[in-house]
């Protein structure tokens, strides 16, 4: 029986949603409605690889799997099951954490003969829509990223080894580390810095740990490293985790406007185009925008194509660093490395 948490189980109902309500609602940055008749849904493709294709035929929904027509659905049955799934994620707490839905799990089977509907983890793009343009007049297939805010704020860095950026101090005493080190309290990345420096250390970023996250960084710009890792310290020092004002803050742009357009360019970058694990090529997997499932169950979409300004003023708006596990990440921990000391600090980032 299938497992999700609130998020997992949106990218099923997000499907089930377009399928009988193709007309995708364009948005600005701020859910307002631009354009309700620019694209209309002809085909949903999800699963590993896309490998489930839905097409939309009259009142009939036809399941694809390697060209062939495997299955049909009436449009008035899968609306029921995507109130239902709607009803059973909107009862289940937000920190319930995965949970199972017996009522849909027979429905849910057949309707992906068996296979799993979830994005693949090491890509951006969750679904791939083929849509009519009704602008061109022509059909396009565009792939989206999926966010939900059925669950708790999606994230659009996740953390791990890779993401890891690497401090300098200098003017510490070595006999102060053990001290620093054992601070434990709530907000012990906190205190452990505001101690550093009330022992007159002077804390600087050295590098980002792994050579691929520098690499992709360097892509968006040259001195992208140092504009993160002075954010991300930022972020720490004074628990601001608004990225956009902590990112100003830290770099002291002396044009505000550039410092945006470098933090946009950088919010693109990570939501659309690279993982911090594999060697980016500078091209985004995800074309169309964001696919956004608001808390009453309504989809909005955030489109690249035609209004590629809102999406960059609402990555910006409402991105805020995230605080992983200090405990796994090992932050903080302060390292003597003879001439300086050294720590590390994990990068997450989410939607607020």
């Amino acid at each position: 029986m299938s497992s999700f948490n609130r998020g997992e189980w949106s990218e099923v109902y997000g499907v089930l949603f377009l399928l009988v309500k193709p007309n995708l609602k364009i948005v600005d940055e701020n859910f307002n409605s631009i354009d309700d008749a620019l694209y209309l849904v002809k085909e949903v493709c999800v699963g590993l690889e896309f490998s489930l294709d839905y097409k939309i035929v009259g009142d009939f929904i036809c399941l694809y799997i390697d060209n062939k027509c495997l299955k049909q659905f009436s449009k008035t049955e899968i609306e029921c099951k995507r109130k239902l799934l709607l009803d059973e994620i909107l009862k289940a707490g937000k920190s319930d954490g995965a949970f199972e839905i017996p009522s849909l799990e027979s429905f849910l089977n057949e309707f992906s003969n068996g296979n799993v509907i979830k994005a693949k983890s090491k890509s951006k793009a969750d679904t791939l829509l083929v849509v009519s343009d009704n602008r061109i007049g022509k059909d396009k297939s565009l792939f989206y990223s999926v966010k939900s805010c059925l669950g708790s704020p999606a994230t659009i860095l996740n953390s791990s080894q890779n993401t890891n950026f690497s401090y300098k101090i200098k003017n510490l005493d070595p006999s102060h580390i053990n001290e620093i080190n054992s601070i434990s309290t709530k907000n012990k990345i906190k205190d452990r810095i505001a101690k550093i420096i009330e022992y007159g250390g002077e804390i600087t970023f050295s590098n980002v740990v792994t050579d691929t996250l520098d690499y992709n960084l360097r892509m968006v710009d040259s001195n992208m490293p140092s504009y993160i890792g002075n954010a991300l310290l930022e972020s720490y020092r004074n628990e601001n985790k608004y990225l956009k004002e902590v990112f100003l803050k830290a770099n002291k742009f002396d044009d505000e406007n550039i410092g945006i357009k470098k933090l946009g360019d950088f919010l693109s970058a990570i939501s659309f185009g690279f993982i911090p694990g594999k060697k980016w090529d500078g091209c985004k997997s995800v074309n169309g925008g964001l696919i956004i499932v608001k808390n009453d169950g309504e989809i909005v979409v955030l489109d690249l194509i035609y209004y590629s300004d809102s999406v960059g003023k609402y990555i910006v708006n409402e991105s805020k660093f995230d605080t992983p596990s200090a405990t796994r990440y090992h932050m903080a921990e302060l390292k003597n490395e003879g001439d300086f000391i050294s720590f590390t600090l994990n990068l997450q980032i989410r939607y607020k």
